[in-house]
């Protein structure tokens, strides 16, 4: 393991992000706060119905041939973490890549964070293993107290399961690789969320990574130095800043050699809110959060049902094919995938 210590919104035009992501069909659900029943939901298929298609007979198999099967692509995964990113000023900021994500996927803007201690070690922990605080332990960014040892991150799960896999963590905010994630194939903490994408996309041409966690921290910067809000400019550019440099990491996904062998699941969400100049408490403000689910796997709409912040790594699984075992008690299900 190479270990480096740097210390649609409304309607957007998916033609942004033609050939990455398309519509499919079907949701499901996690646990609710702070519990671990498990209801259900479910999304709405979309297309219609393949049977009125007429075949060319070039292309019809002949008497006693079956019809050639569809090639199967390799599944990956990238999941974008925006440090301290609000929903609604997600929605007011002129984020065309974040919008083109969502219009040709599954998302919801009332996603639940934990409902207390919503500190940036809470909510990536709850992230990465799919469990409330209760369980893994931490409630603040001292880290006392985890239990990474019976709630792992869900990645090493997916390097354990299967070790052929490449996994990779490139992360602004240091402490998430250095407390939180283990076990897998890369951990790259850097100082800017410039670097995070400048060593993504070099990852992205000179690796193939299946399970990809990214960590921009530029957002949250300026909800700490100028306020928490919609209505704060500075702090919607800086999500505007981070859509730019998001949309040069999935140009760059595009243009992989192998990408049209590809089933890319984008996956986008935030560990917390916030309220004035800061978080860690339980008002909507800092409780409300968002996801998005991208790709050819994904609904397409808003998800009709309950989201929650420990379903993120769980679809992540469920997309690469890893098995859940009921014996890691999880609180996460996973949402917005076709079934």
């Amino acid at each position: 393991m190479l270990h480096v210590r740097n210390d649609w919104k409304k309607t957007v035009s998916a033609a942004l992000l033609a050939g990455l992501l398309l519509p499919a069909s079907l949701a499901g659900a996690a646990a609710s706060p702070e519990t671990s029943a498990a209801p259900s939901i479910a999304g709405n298929a979309v297309g219609g119905p393949e049977s009125s298609a007429v075949q060319p007979d070039a292309l019809k198999p002949e008497a006693g041939q079956a019809a050639p099967a569809a090639a199967v692509k390799k599944k990956k995964v990238l999941v974008i973490g925006l440090d301290g990113t609000r929903p609604d000023a997600l929605q007011a900021a002129n984020a065309v890549n974040l919008d083109a994500l969502a219009a040709n996927g599954a998302y919801s803007w009332t996603t639940k964070a934990n409902s207390n201690y919503t500190w940036s070690a809470t909510g990536w922990s709850t992230i990465h293993t799919g469990v409330w605080y209760q369980k893994h332990g931490v409630k603040d960014n001292t880290w006392t107290g985890s239990k990474f040892g019976q709630y792992p991150s869900l990645m090493k799960r997916a390097e354990l399961y299967n070790p052929a896999l490449s996994t990779a963590s490139i992360v602004h905010w240091g402490p998430i690789n250095d407390k939180l994630v283990e076990g897998i194939d890369l951990e790259k903490t850097v100082a800017t969320d410039a670097e995070v994408v400048s060593d993504t996309v070099n990852l992205l041409k000179t690796g193939n990574p299946d399970f990809l966690f990214l960590h921009f921290d530029d957002i949250d910067h300026a909800g700490h130095t100028y306020g928490f809000s919609p209505k704060v400019s500075q702090y919607t550019k800086a999500i505007e800043g981070v859509d730019a440099q998001i949309g040069t990491i999935l140009d760059a996904v595009k243009a992989r050699s192998t990408y049209a062998q590809e089933d890319w699941l984008i996956l986008v969400s935030t560990d917390h809110g916030g309220k004035g100049t800061s978080h860690g408490g339980s008002s909507s403000e800092e409780t409300i959060i968002f996801l998005i689910a991208s790709g050819d796997s994904t609904v397409k709409g808003q998800l009709t049902g309950a989201t929650y912040q420990a379903d993120v790594m769980v679809t992540a699984l469920k997309h690469l094919g890893v098995p859940v075992s009921s014996s890691w008690n999880l609180d996460g299900r996973a949402v917005g995938l076709v079934q």
